[in-house]
Parts: structure tokens; C-alpha cells; sequence
């Protein structure tokens, strides 16, 4: 087992950075949703969208794993640009590139690796949080149409992209075997969506409403039986996530150690103190092990061709938990200015903060790891 990084890895990284500092770094103050989308066909032209989909259909069919470490590099140059790298790569994209039909694939994840357009996911509901499996947003097949009614709700970039997958109960049977999947149009009839709520990153998370929102029949992806399927996907999802986590930290470590050099009191360099010392050390080690962890998943998928799910979970539960105290350590090293806004490591925190939260709770993966270990079900649902 090889630890290191190969030439190609570092050369794929390398030329990431090299096109944001060229050609991407004077579009991210656009926040506009004309400027978002501006950058992602900027991205697209870089060949930094859809890494690890599959070449036919315009991706550049990478492994997962290097997949992470290009979301990973370009996290750590700018969120807005991670965030396009993920959503686009190991994002909703990936259930249609596994299950897609070959329409699908041509309808969605060619003109998404082109920059032409972007699906968000929608799987959380008002009721149905960590239970995915109680999601109540219902949908029937009327004759060459799929009809929508429900809500979802923290769905990210609905004002920027132009579809979202929605996770859906085709059957009445209130069991897991009823879930699919259908890829909503956000022009079709009977959808709506709120005018968004900000997070502590300061990303819109919007409501989603089905009043008999029509969709035509091509765009069912899974029509039941399929929340398995769909959550061994979402894996991917979660890696990508962690990597943007595993960005920011770094970054804010950077920051931090190279601050420290400078930062001068009592007549010498701040990172002179051993309080300093051990602090930088500390983050050092956490930034390690989270990357190992998330690689050994991501490896994982070499021999599944997807995420194996214990590994995924221990990963995302460490990771979360080191990316918050890389952060919040790397405010502490700057002291007041860290605690400003006009240093970017309090946004950085907000950003890394939601990864407890979103792609399951750390809570709900320390328990599909003790399912895993002790090998029994581990249900959290009360019993009858």
C-alpha cells in the first residue's frame, strides 16, 4: 500500500491550481447567478467539471480518488469553485451516470460537463431528516407524464441550477422499496421554490414545492425499489463533500502557520511559543489522518466501483469533527483578527461547520458504524 501521492496525482492537482490562479480566480467575486454559471462554463473550458464521469459522455472518467484530490486543491483556492467541482463530479450527477438511462446520460451528463447546466438533490423533508426513509413526496406515472406532489427542503443551488433530483414514493406501502427517482425540470409545471434561506456560510438552502408538478416520463430515473441503489451513489456524494472539508481545513492551516511566522509579540515571531508550536502540530496531524481516511475510502471504490459504505461513515465521522477544530484552532493562532471577517477563516469555519450536519449527521454515521462492527441492525425507529 503506497501512501504517496503519484506524479500524475500532484501534475493533476498542480494544473487545477495553475487554472484557477489563470483563468478562474477573476470570476469568483460574481456572485450573480449569471456570474455563477459564467464560471461554470469557465470551468468546463478547463476541463474541471464532471472528472470522474465517464469519458462517452464528456467527462474525463478519473478515479474517485483523484477526483478529490482536484476538489480537494480547488476548495482550498476558492469554496464557489470546490463547491462546482463537487456538485458537478461527485454530486447528483453521479446517480444518472450509474443508472441512467443512455437518453439520460445524453440529456444530462453531457451538457453538465459542458458547463451547460447543473442538478441539485432533493432528499430531506420536513419530516424525514436523518429518517430519509420517511420522505412523503409522492409520484404517479399519468399516461407519458410522472406527477409530483410534497416538499423537500435545504436543497443548495436551486437558483443557479437548472434540475434537481428528487427522491420520491412511487408505491403506498410506507417501506423503503417504494423510493425512486425522478430529475425535476425547475420550469415544469406545478414547481416552485423559496426564495432561499442563508446558511452560516452564507450559501441560499431553498424549499421545493410539488403541486402536481408534471414531469414527462423520460425523466424518471428510478421508479421504486431503488434507496439502496440510490444511497450507495450518494457515497460519492458524501467523499466529495469531505473533500471540500479537507480544502478549507487545509487552507485555514496554511494560513494559520504562515501568519504565525509573521505575527510578531513580546519581540519575537508567535510561532516561537511552544502554546503555538503544539497548536500547529495538532492541526497538522488531524489535516493527515482525515486525508488518509478519506482516501482509503475513495480506494475503496477501485474494487466495488462505489464507495464502501463502513469506510465512507469513519471517514466522514473523523473528518467532520478535525475540519472543525482545524478551523477553529487556525482563528485561535490569529487571535482577534481571526475572529474578524475580514481574515477568511471565520468563513472558512462556516463552511466546514455544516459537514456534521449534511450527508447524514455524525450521530447517524456512529451508528451505521456500530451496525457495521457488532453485525446486527441497528434501527432507530421506536418500535411498535
Amino acid at each position: 500500500m503506497d501512501f504517496q501521492l503519484t506524479d500524475r496525482q500532484k501534475e493533476l492537482m498542480d494544473a487545477a491550481k495553475g487554472a484557477y490562479e489563470r483563468k478562474l480566480a477573476p470570476l469568483v467575486a460574481d456572485t450573480s447567478v449569471e456570474g455563477v454559471r459564467r464560471l461554470r462554463r469557465a470551468m468546463a473550458e478547463q476541463g474541471l467539471l464532471g472528472l470522474n464521469l465517464p469519458p462517452e459522455h464528456g467527462g474525463l472518467g478519473l478515479p474517485l480518488l483523484d477526483t478529490l484530490l482536484v476538489i480537494q486543491t480547488l476548495q482550498a483556492c476558492a469554496p464557489i469553485v470546490g463547491g462546482l467541482c463537487h456538485r458537478t463530479s461527485t454530486g447528483a450527477i453521479g446517480a444518472v451516470a450509474e443508472y441512467g438511462t443512455p437518453d439520460q446520460r445524453a440529456r444530462f451528463v453531457e451538457p453538465l460537463c459542458r458547463g451547460e447546466i447543473g442538478i441539485s438533490i432533493g432528499i430531506t423533508e420536513p419530516e424525514a431528516g436523518s429518517a430519509a426513509t420517511a420522505l412523503k413526496t409522492r409520484a404517479r406515472i399519468e399516461g407519458d407524464h410522472v406527477v409530483l406532489n410534497g416538499s423537500k427542503q435545504f436543497v443548495s443551488f436551486v437558483n443557479i441550477n437548472e434540475f434537481t433530483l428528487v427522491y420520491c414514493r412511487f408505491g403506498t406501502s410506507g417501506k423503503a422499496s417504494d423510493i425512486g427517482a425522478v430529475i425535476v425540470p425547475h420550469d415544469a409545471p406545478g414547481f416552485r421554490h423559496s426564495s432561499g434561506t442563508l446558511n452560516m456560510a452564507d450559501e441560499l438552502l431553498f424549499e421545493l414545492y410539488f403541486d402536481d408538478c408534471r414531469v414527462p416520463k423520460e425523466n424518471v430515473l428510478l421508479d421504486g425499489g431503488a434507496f439502496g441503489k440510490l444511497i450507495s451513489v450518494y457515497n460519492a456524494e458524501r467523499l466529495g463533500s469531505m473533500a471540500r472539508m479537507l480544502g478549507s481545513a487545509r487552507a485555514s492551516y496554511e494560513y494559520a502557520l504562515a501568519y504565525s511566522k509573521e505575527r510578531r509579540q513580546f519581540g519575537r515571531e508567535i510561532c516561537d511559543f511552544q502554546g503555538i508550536q503544539w497548536m500547529l502540530a495538532d492541526m497538522r496531524v488531524k489535516l493527515d489522518a482525515a486525508h488518509l481516511l478519506v482516501m482509503r475510502a475513495a480506494s475503496t471504490a477501485q474494487v466495488t466501483g462505489l464507495p464502501a459504505p463502513l469506510e465512507t461513515s469513519i471517514a466522514k465521522v473523523f473528518t467532520a469533527k478535525a475540519a472543525k477544530e482545524i478551523c477553529d484552532d487556525a482563528i485561535q493562532v490569529l487571535g482577534a483578527n481571526g475572529y474578524t471577517k475580514e481574515y477568511p477563516l471565520a468563513h472558512r469555519y462556516a463552511e466546514v461547520r455544516g459537514g456534521s450536519i449534511y450527508g447524514g449527521t455524525m450521530q447517524i454515521h456512529k451508528n451505521m458504524i456500530a451496525a457495521a462492527i457488532l453485525e446486527r441492525e441497528n434501527s432507530q425507529w421506536k418500535k411498535a
